[in-house]
């Protein structure tokens, strides 16, 4: 368990699904290389490294609609 101060960011990982979730986990929280996650998945490191750039990609892409949404009024 992660806890995030940022709820968009809370928000824009919730989005992913639950094996994007644990590569991200991996990759930034257990700092484990592409070719270490690659093997849990049966998957190539380069395989694994182009993976978790589509990830990010999605996770900005994502971040930036949350900061674009209109506020709503009360």
């Amino acid at each position: 368990m992660v806890l995030l101060e940022s709820p968009e960011l809370a928000a824009a990982l919730s989005a992913l699904s639950q094996m994007e979730q644990e590569i991200i986990f991996l990759y930034y929280f257990q700092r484990l290389t592409h070719r270490e996650i690659g093997r849990r998945y049966g998957r190539a490191g380069n395989t694994t490294g182009r993976r978790i750039q589509m990830i990010l990609r999605r996770l900005r892409a994502e971040l930036e609609g949350l900061s674009y949404e209109p506020a709503t009024s009360l």
